[in-house]
Parts: structure tokens; C-alpha cells; sequence
């Protein structure tokens, strides 16, 4: 099963929806299982750096099979593996603060969805209402 770019542009619709809903304005990012960028998008006035954030959010819950929250809470739990919740992998990054969640599909992880743009609390909020568009 693959993420199409038709179902990513969908997930940004829906949390474009929910963070104008909210009053933010955030940058989402979409990655395929592998951390390969799918779609990405900044709303008009989010600052110019969300949508380097949102994919390093993005590829951390790919790459780790879990929402970033888990991943903030696993790793400042004593078993700290990156330093200040940012890490480097060739040219992947991963930052492990609040804000993205896996897209799963018939129970395969399939991709990634992650926002920048406010605080970690709110972009999580805004992540899960972009996966609700693939019922994840």
C-alpha cells in the first residue's frame, strides 16, 4: 500500500482546515514510509522555517513508527538517544517534539504527517485532524 499525493494533499487540507479553525498558521508536511517527501505546504503569513520542521517532525514519526509525542516522551525519559530532541541521518533530519503522527492504513504504516507553525500541543491537534482524512 502506498501514499498517493491526491490522499497526502488531502491530510494538509484537512489540518489547513483545523489550524484556521484554531486561528494558527502552520506549515504541514506529508512523507511517504520511507521519509521521502510526498507534499508540503505553508499557509500564508507561518513563518518561512515550519516547513523544514514539519518534515524533520514527519520523518522522525516514519522513521520511528510512532507519534512524536511518544517519541518526546520515550526519549526524555532517560533513554536520550539525540541531543535537544533534533537529530541528523544523512540528509534526513528528525525532530522529536510534538507535532506529527504516522498515517497508517489497513494497519500499515503507509507515511507521516507533521506540522510546525505553534506550539507542539497544537500542532499534534492539527496532525491528527489531517490524518482523520485517511481514517488512521
Amino acid at each position: 500500500m502506498t501514499l498517493t499525493l491526491t490522499r497526502a494533499r488531502e491530510c494538509i487540507e484537512r489540518g489547513f482546515t483545523k489550524a484556521q479553525a484554531l486561528g494558527f498558521k502552520v506549515a504541514i508536511a506529508v512523507v511517504d514510509e520511507a521519509g521521502h517527501l510526498v507534499a508540503c505546504a505553508r499557509m500564508d503569513g507561518a513563518l518561512w522555517v515550519t516547513p523544514e520542521i514539519a518534515r524533520a517532525k514527519a520523518n522522525a514519526a516514519a522513521a520511528f513508527r510512532a507519534t512524536t509525542q511518544d517519541l518526546e516522551e520515550r526519549f526524555s525519559k532517560g533513554r536520550q538517544l539525540f541531543a535537544d530532541n533534533v537529530a541528523t541521518l544523512g540528509d534526513y533530519r528528525f525532530v522529536f517534539g510534538r507535532g506529527a503522527v504516522p498515517l497508517v492504513e489497513q494497519g500499515q504504516i503507509v507515511g507521516a504527517v507533521g506540522v510546525s507553525g505553534v506550539k507542539s500541543s497544537e500542532d499534534a491537534q492539527i496532525a491528527k485532524a489531517g490524518i482523520a482524512a485517511l481514517g488512521s
